[in-house]
């Protein structure tokens, strides 16, 4: 399989890569000095703010992650929600 892995382009990503990326994540933690406390309260207050307007938030599934991007760092939330049943359709 690793034959065609490496005929077809795929590329695992190597450890130098992923030391890489690990060292990015501390550096980025380190600047905004936000602490594992911190980061769970943020993603605490986002959920009370968001259930505010929208009820279907599932709170305990809300990832809060810091990465560095391009030209800025970046705060992404990722906030799942809920489907509410859908209502029988009419035929």
């Amino acid at each position: 399989m690793s034959f065609f892995n490496g005929l077809f382009g795929r590329k695992r990503d190597s450890s130098a890569e992923l030391a890489k990326q690990r060292l990015l994540t501390v550096l980025i933690d380190d600047r905004y000095k936000l602490t594992p406390e911190m980061m769970a309260q943020l993603k605490a207050d986002l959920a009370e703010v968001l259930q505010r307007y929208l009820p279907a938030i599932d709170a305990e599934q809300i990832e809060v992650t810091l990465s560095r991007g391009e030209a800025h760092d970046l705060l992404k939330a990722d906030v799942p929600l809920r489907r509410a049943a859908e209502p029988p359709s009419k035929r």
